[in-house]
């Protein structure tokens, strides 16, 4: 007896199906060759176009680029020396505008004192020095302005000029900085504000022993505690307690120039110190060989004693008569 009737049998022939794999995909491997090549054509005449872009602009580039770029950078230093030229000719005015009021403040003094310009003269035995006697030179050239064409020479002329005015420059404002600390090392600023008189400098009638002594100084009588500030920028040789001075301050100004600043009540600075004009040193009081509180003040020259009188102007303090400002 048969299991599967015709009927059954046709109806699972209807079902299977035969697939053929070169009938399905032919047409999508050739639709894809198809955009592969016209991608690689695209590129291809891309590529072209780029690489003829490059070569037009590098043939018109070498001109600007060893000439013109050379020009921009010398002209950008020649622009930065003139620039910082402009910055240190105000620095110099400003050091000079100083130094007129550092002279200004240098009323009464003796002119052998004061710092000098030129070289000391060589002495004699020494080294043989002569030659025809020329005029300075003076810088040459021309800073070009033009603001129109400006050629290589122009610019190298500009720079040469540009690098002399830098050297005459540099030794005006060297020499200007030596002249105004060698200025401000002259002990020509009061010690103390608001002060009367005291002892004068020189002979006088000592205030101990009632007969006639040598003053050393000259005495600033006001009230204990004031400031006591430097009559000049130095350096601190001596800062602690020293027998009749009792509590003081001895400065070296160089130039052979001391100060010292004696009977403090308070000290301020320490010995190595190094210290500006004006600067706060101590404070009034009457220790040590005193009659009260008060400064006395002491200029030495190469270990000598001078008048504190040929740096300072005193003429306008009002006289102390109540003898109460001696030592």
């Amino acid at each position: 007896m048969s299991l599967f009737t015709p009927t059954s049998r046709s109806l699972i022939r209807d079902a299977d199906r035969v697939v053929s794999l070169p009938r399905r995909l032919g047409p999508g491997l050739a639709l894809l060759l198809l955009l592969n090549v016209g991608a690689f054509a695209g590129g291809i005449w891309i590529g072209r176009d780029l690489d003829s872009a490059p070569q037009t602009v590098l043939q018109e580039e070498p001109g600007l680029d060893t000439e013109g770029r050379f020009a921009i950078a010398r002209v950008g230093k020649v622009v930065g020396r003139l620039k910082s030229l402009e910055s240190d000719v105000l620095a110099l005015q400003q050091m000079m505008g100083e130094q007129r009021v550092l002279n200004a403040q240098l009323s009464a003094l003796d002119p052998a004192l004061l710092p000098l310009l030129a070289p000391d003269r060589p002495a004699r035995g020494g080294a043989g020095q002569g030659g025809v006697l020329l005029p300075p030179q003076t810088c040459s050239g021309e800073l070009s302005t033009k603001t129109g064409s400006v050629s290589l020479a122009d610019l190298e002329r500009t720079e040469t000029s540009a690098r002399c005015i830098r050297e005459v420059l540099d030794l005006m404002m060297q020499q200007v900085a030596e002249r105004n600390a060698a200025l401000m090392a002259i002990p020509s600023r009061r010690p103390v504000d608001e002060a009367r008189l005291g002892s004068p400098f020189g002979n006088r009638i000592d205030p101990f022993r009632k007969q006639p002594a040598f003053h050393s100084g000259v005495d600033f009588s006001l009230r204990s505690g004031a400031e006591v500030r430097a009559a000049a920028g130095g350096r601190v040789r001596f800062a602690g307690y020293r027998g009749a001075y009792g509590n003081l301050v001895e400065v070296d100004h160089g130039n052979g120039l001391v100060t010292r600043y004696a009977h403090l009540s308070k000290i301020l600075v320490r010995s190595g110190d190094v210290i500006t004009p004006e600067h706060k040193i101590g404070a009034v009081g009457s220790t040590g060989r005193s009659t009260g509180p008060h400064l006395h003040f002491e200029v030495l020259h190469k270990g000598r004693f001078v008048d504190p009188q040929r740096f300072l102007a005193l003429g306008d303090l009002e006289r102390a008569e109540d003898g109460q400002a001696d030592d």
